[in-house]
């Protein structure tokens, strides 16, 4: 942690014990993130140089942690370090001026010092400080030569002293880069959790400073939905969303008063509070958020959601920048201005992108992902009337997961897609294998919106009904009245494709969304299968006994034939068929089954 960052606020300054001066300036090494990293170039350039200016055999940018000095840059030396107790520059960065050992044999701080006895065997040294524009010392650019020298000149020290200067602005420059975010200017999420580290580190064991951090969370501020900021982005362009961004950091800024802000994500800052207060915080920050914020003449509505990670519930630090954007998206999603985050909530996303980078492996696997049918019967003659064709997976670690789980989490992003064809190519070979048998079965495929955005499905499903030489009219597309809203005049067109290679269309879980009924009278399907929500609970709930048979007759006039789902006992399959409902689907008609008991069960009733 930086030193100002320790000064930045009250509750981040712990009463300083002993030896303040030299934790203060660990915690400012620390801070640079320096040890233990890649060389840099830079660096190379100026101790190679330093070698052939001031002939010595060795050069190095070395820096001086608690128990050893690390080099950044070395040039005519192996070893990466050494321990700080035969360290040099140890003694250097105590210095206000470089220190110069002409001989260190005779030098009694170091005459018995194992680095002159032995290798390198040291004998000249010159350290000028790397010390920061607030005159900390992180450690020395300095020169090692393996014989004595009787002089090293005001000029000579002038010019080392001009390097060191040289390298420390570029240690500047690395901790820029890693430190700050270049667009608000704000500390970034590593300089949060490099924060957070060392505040963990250094008040551990400390009588009255070791529960600082449980008295701490850390809060995250979402200031808009990723949708939002993406129409934006396509309306006005980046130039413009990055003026945006820096409005309404101004405007949280303002909110916090002296509170040190980082900025962890697109539209997503981060602070520091007392688990006491955080509270009193978000309602301020709610309140900042009520008035428009304006920019280049265009006023912006923000609904801001408030993540909180109290630091005891995130022992592992690195986990705080996950954790505090999970709980900004759980906020926003259910519609609440802040959530607090639980350890099931991040072990549940931790889960969730597993499953979805497991899907692409899945895909390929040829024992994990298998479809099972679940029958469609008419109502009136109790013949099935077709198979609806569901998609089950059995991943390798955590067993069969749930349909309701992973095709959720494959329908925001790209990946629906992959999963659509593949359950189409496997349910148009069901479906041509059945045909074969002597049994035309038609097999109903779920899709989803996304599938409907580009002209992938259309073209494998026309390839495959010629491929396979199967009727058209034993294959049914399902979509979800969701698609509708989406976008409907492509909606429209895709469905007519469809409809033209002799495919049959139907309108899943109608009902379940809020779609408008204008959409409904212009789309070109063959059935709406009514959600099984209304049907459930038809036998004891007067709403659904109410609404039902309306559904059904807006369906049927509209030229559909009606599919109710949830059927699960016979009584509410005697219900439906007095209502006049075409065909029934659920458990207590049949649960899905593998292919070969779904042939048996069909063969069985027909």
């Amino acid at each position: 942690m930086h030193a100002d960052l320790l000064k930045q606020s009250p509750l981040l300054t712990p009463p300083l014990p002993l030896d303040a001066a030299e934790r203060q300036r660990l915690a400012v090494l620390d801070a640079y993130c320096l040890l233990d990293t890649q060389p840099d170039p830079l660096c190379d350039m100026i101790t190679e140089l330093a070698t052939r200016l001031f002939d010595v055999e060795i050069a190095l940018v070395s820096l001086v942690a608690e128990h050893r000095q690390w080099f950044k840059s070395r040039q005519g030396l192996d070893a990466p370090g050494t321990p700080r107790s035969q360290s040099f520059c140890a003694h250097a960065i105590v210095q206000a001026q470089t220190m110069v050992i002409p001989d260190a044999r005779q030098d009694e701080r170091f005459a018995d010092n194992p680095l002159v006895l032995g290798e390198p065997g040291i004998r000249f040294y010159a350290g000028a400080v790397l010390r920061t524009a607030d005159g900390v010392a992180l450690g020395t650019l300095c020169l090692i030569g393996k014989s004595p020298r009787s002089q090293f000149s005001e000029v000579d020290q002038d010019r080392l002293e001009r390097l060191a200067a040289i390298v420390m602005a570029r240690l500047d420059m690395l901790r820029m880069g890693s430190y700050v975010d270049s667009l608000t200017s704000l500390p970034n999420r590593s300089r949060l959790v490099a924060g957070v580290q060392l505040m963990q580190a250094h008040t551990a064991g400390l009588a009255g400073l070791d529960e600082l951090p449980q008295r701490l969370a850390a809060v995250a501020v979402d200031v808009c939905d990723h949708t939002y900021l993406t129409d934006m982005v396509k309306a006005l362009g980046w130039d413009y969303v990055e003026g945006f961004l820096i409005q309404a950091k101004e405007r949280l800024c303002q909110a916090l008063g002296e509170m040190a802000l980082y900025r962890i994500g697109a539209t997503s800052f981060a602070y520091l509070d007392r688990c006491d207060r955080w509270q009193a915080q978000a309602d301020r920050i709610r309140q900042a958020f009520a008035a428009t914020v304006e920019h280049q003449g265009i006023p912006h509505h923000l609904e801001v959601s408030v993540g909180i990670v109290p630091l005891s519930q995130c022992p592992d630090a690195t986990e705080l920048v996950p954790s505090l954007l999970t709980a900004a998206d759980v906020a926003r999603a259910d519609g609440h201005l802040q959530c607090q985050y639980e350890q099931p909530l991040g072990q549940m996303q931790k889960h969730s992108f597993e499953l979805l980078s497991s899907i692409p492996a899945a895909l390929l696997s040829t024992d994990q992902l298998w479809l099972e049918f679940q029958p469609k019967v008419s109502l009136s003659t109790g013949r099935c009337a077709g198979v609806e064709a569901l998609l089950r997976w059995r991943h390798p670690v955590h067993g069969v997961i749930s349909p309701a789980l992973f095709i959720p989490l494959a329908e925001k992003t790209a990946l629906i897609r992959q999963v659509t064809l593949w359950v189409l190519q496997r349910g148009i070979e069901q479906a041509t294998a059945w045909a074969r048998r002597g049994v035309a079965i038609p097999v109903a495929i779920n899709v989803s919106a996304r599938d409907f955005d580009n002209d992938d499905l259309l073209q494998l499903l026309g390839r495959l009904l010629e491929q396979h030489r199967i009727p058209a009219g034993l294959i049914e597309i399902e979509f979800t009245e969701s698609a509708m809203s989406r976008n409907p005049e492509k909606l429209y067109g895709r469905i007519q494709e469809i409809k033209r290679l002799g495919v049959k269309v139907a309108i899943d879980d109608f009902g379940a969304g809020f779609s408008n009924l204008s959409y409904l009278k212009h789309i070109p399907a063959d059935y709406l299968k009514l959600d099984q929500s209304f049907i459930l609970r038809m036998e004891s709930d007067y709403s659904d006994q109410q609404i039902v048979p309306s559904m059904i007759h807006l369906g049927q006039r509209l030229g559909f034939a009606v599919v109710a789902e949830g059927v699960e006992n016979e009584k509410t399959r005697r219900i439906l068929q007095h209502l006049g409902c075409d065909f029934g689907q659920g458990f207590g008609i049949a649960r899905p089954m593998n292919a070969a008991d779904c042939w048996d069960w069909i063969g069985a009733r027909q």
